[in-house]
């Protein structure tokens, strides 16, 4: 996309406008005809982390599930890239494949490449493993490796560092500012934790009120 711009002296120049990868415009949102979420708008462009904070079931999950495409009785647009890497607050990982199954088998990488992947975050020579060989850490960088083995161009994190001691949950926040260092994808990172938020975000919005809104940012 281009735009115009006309200088002082008349001179005609043209300049390059990204267009978001993330544009959301909600309306609203109701469960069982009460209202959890309310008008709200929300983009972010390649290369942008934004950090969403508020109170426990304010309704942050239930945004990124919306704009995941996950649930889609809603009112408002969401307009989204097609490949979207995910990590949810438990690894989701599948028990009875291996480590590198759980790669493969979901995202469609090749063997090769899944080791590349699993090597990155620190994981490897363990592809011939099962999940339940790994510990919690571990897991959580397998999730992050499905997540962005896909060459996602926007990636939703829902609490993905709950539950680590700090030693742990420092390594991993370092390992995604690492992953999202060497790709310009965009973010959105839902957490409870203002350290984390100042830490991995670009900018930080917070959802509140009944219904809830973005009140600030």
């Amino acid at each position: 996309m281009s735009l115009r711009l006309v200088a002082s002296n008349g001179t005609i120049k043209q300049a390059e406008v990204t267009p978001p990868v993330l544009s959301v415009a909600l309306k609203g949102k109701s469960f069982g005809g009460r209202q959890v979420l309310g008008a709200l708008e929300l983009s972010i462009a390649a290369g942008q982390t934004v950090a969403l904070t508020g109170p426990s079931g304010i309704g942050k999950s239930t945004l990124v599930r919306i704009i995941a495409g996950l649930e889609r009785d809603f009112d408002g647009e969401v307009t989204r890239p097609e490949r979207i890497g995910m990590v949810f607050q438990e690894p989701t990982l599948m028990p009875w494949r291996t480590v590198e199954d759980n790669l493969t088998l979901t995202t469609g990488i090749s063997d090769i490449g899944a080791r590349k992947a699993l090597e990155e975050v620190g994981l490897k020579g363990r592809g011939g493993d099962f999940p339940r060989q790994l510990s919690l850490g571990q897991q959580r960088r397998l999730a992050l490796a499905r997540a962005f083995a896909g060459s996602p161009d926007l990636m939703l994190l829902d609490e993905p560092f709950v539950s680590l001691d700090p030693q742990m949950a420092d390594e991993m926040m370092g390992l995604f500012e690492q992953l999202c260092a060497r790709r310009k994808v965009a973010s959105l990172i839902v957490t409870h934790s203002a350290e984390e938020a100042k830490r991995l975000a670009t900018r930080i919005l917070r959802l509140d009120g009944s219904p809830a809104r973005i009140v600030q940012g």
